[in-house]
């Protein structure tokens, strides 16, 4: 298969993905087909132990599967060598723990850390390195040591350093379940600015309301496949929601109690805003 990437093929195109850890009685991922087009923003959801976080690894092509008919990621074969290596270029990763990838001394040095190890020109790094501090906010603490950072700034740092990589999709493993709601709100933000701007996003998360908007909603169990459309279709079926151990928006949660008190809807509020209108009588 070819290395080169094809702008018009999906960013992820995968079939039959399966993985298994050492030691391990059954695979963690087992069957799995997963396509990403071009600027699309997929929520994927699921229990602990479904498998969210060895997909991403495996997406961005730091581990590989054992098994696949096919593994793409942005026209690379992840079943090679040289495919994953290729594919860390195209394919950002965010992990939940800021702190495993911050590696410098200060916020521009860490920003600057891909970048170096590419050799890209002293120059351009200069000017690649204020634009990502000027994008996410940091200026300010461009010579701030990592460990004296909030969460939230801790975590905008390291998805600065991961975006000054031009990139052309960003998987982002539960990027909010350690911060307090500041700075889950300067994350968020970010991420939408980011996908405002085109870029396709892959966001695992447990926090139902942050999959309010995604193009789809992918919810695995046991390693497959148990849900994918849109997310008021996950959330109406709320023998599922339950099944998966998902739990629904807190505006969802909200409605479904009001229901069971008689209160009708015509169909599941899934965000604050939703729930209001209804409430309101609003269209």
């Amino acid at each position: 298969m070819s290395s080169s990437p094809d702008e018009t093929a999906p960013l992820f195109d995968i079939s039959g993905l399966h993985y298994r850890y050492v030691g391990a009685q059954a695979d963690a991922l087992a069957d799995l087909d997963l396509e990403v087009q071009e600027g699309e923003f997929v929520a994927l959801v699921g229990a602990n132990g479904s498998g969210k976080s060895t997909l991403a690894r495996l997406l961005g092509g730091l581990e590989r599967p054992a098994a696949a008919r096919h593994a793409v990621a942005c026209g690379h074969d992840l079943l090679t060598e040289t495919g994953r290596l290729a594919a860390r270029r195209d394919v950002g990763v965010l992990f939940q723990n800021p702190e495993n990838q911050l590696v410098a001394q200060c916020v521009e040095d860490d920003v600057a850390f891909g970048l170096e190890n590419l050799a890209w020109p002293a120059a351009d790094i200069r000017r690649r390195v204020d634009e990502m501090l000027a994008r996410f906010g940091l200026e300010g603490l461009r010579r701030r040591e990592p460990h004296l950072l909030s969460g939230g700034q801790k975590q905008r740092t390291a998805l600065a350093g991961v975006i000054a990589l031009p990139r052309r999709v960003l998987v982002l493993d539960e990027p909010t379940a350690m911060l307090d709601p500041a700075g889950r709100d300067e994350v968020l933000e970010a991420v939408r600015e980011l996908r405002d701007e085109g870029l396709a996003i892959v966001y695992i998360t447990q926090e139902m309301d942050e999959t309010a908007g995604a193009d789809r909603v992918i919810a695995l169990e046991r390693g497959t496949e148990a849900y994918a459309g849109d997310a008021a279709g996950l959330f109406a079926d709320v023998a599922l929601v339950r099944r998966l151990g998902l739990g629904l928006p807190a505006a969802g949660e909200l409605g479904l109690a009001l229901a069971e008190r008689g209160r009708g809807f015509r169909g599941l509020p899934l965000t604050m805003g939703e729930l209001l209108d209804a409430l309101a009588g609003a269209p």
